[in-house]
């Protein structure tokens, strides 16, 4: 998806994966070198730049906040090659959720086949606004009428840092977590009311110069309640590195309350 006169294009992580340079066939049949900016696995979006033009058109990015269930919206892309351009769809649900991926935040749902000529392709409204980038990976395998979009708000973040940097830096607690359901999936018994159970802390990490240990439990961070290990996750991707965070655990039934400076994650710990 072009979304700016200067030639920034948004696609997928993996579509690009690996590669330096690739081809960019635009629409009006012309195919022009592009050169890839930044990519970021963990949210499986990519930036790729090409020449700008007067003559390059530009999508309009919209509000995908605003979505509703229902609401006639257009998955664009090539799924099985360029014969088949564009589904015509609706918007199935909102904020989900997978449990057997990496998921960054929680993504929009369609009735379109989201096949993996559609990657990295809009997801438009019926005005032409883009409210996601669709993502063949995020798709369950052998569910059929189901395709999942990132959401535009979510991704606008994530574009901003690749082309300023590259990468995304993200900050960093240094905790290994498990939650209820994460428990539930292993075959372990949970007998906690709250919070998430610290499994792991990571050597040098910003939790590490806490007081807070193996088998403690965190309940809350910045005031908001933690359930479960995503919950935790979006409230430390909402912070940058270098913010203070207060954190309330459970230590020997104890409630406590630490603060904490996060630092950026490492390349080793990504």
């Amino acid at each position: 998806v072009i979304f700016d006169k200067k030639g920034y294009i948004v696609t997928n992580n993996h579509v690009v994966s690996g590669s330096k340079e690739v081809n960019v066939s635009l629409s009006n049949g012309q195919t022009v070198p592009g050169k890839v900016v930044g990519t970021d696995a963990s949210t499986d979006l990519a930036v790729v730049k090409i020449d700008s033009s007067d003559s390059l058109p530009v999508a309009v990015l919209g509000d995908s906040d605003a979505l509703q269930i229902g609401e006639t919206a257009i998955a664009i892309g090539n799924p099985l090659g360029l014969e088949f351009q564009g589904t015509v769809t609706v918007i199935s649900a909102l904020n989900r959720s997978l449990d057997d991926i990496d998921q960054r935040f929680k993504l929009i749902q369609t009735d379109a086949a989201i096949n993996p000529g559609n990657s990295g392709g809009a997801l438009v409204t019926a005005d032409g606004k883009v409210v996601g980038i669709n993502s063949a990976k995020i798709s369950k395998e052998g569910i059929e009428g189901m395709g999942f979009s990132i959401p535009i708000n979510q991704a606008k973040g994530i574009i901003e840092q690749l082309i300023a940097n590259g990468k995304v830096v993200r900050a960093y607690l240094g905790v290994y977590a498990a939650d209820k359901d994460i428990a539930a999936r292993y075959g372990y018994q949970w007998d906690h009311d709250s919070g998430v159970l610290v499994m792991k802390v990571a050597k040098n990490s910003p939790l590490s110069l806490t007081d807070v240990h193996i088998g403690d439990y965190i309940l809350s961070i910045d005031g908001k309640t933690v359930n479960t290990v995503k919950e935790m996750r979006e409230i430390i991707d909402a912070h940058k590195p270098g913010d203070k965070i207060s954190l309330v655990y459970e230590h020997n039934g104890r409630s406590e309350t630490t603060e904490i400076l996060l630092s950026s994650v490492s390349e080793s710990d990504q």
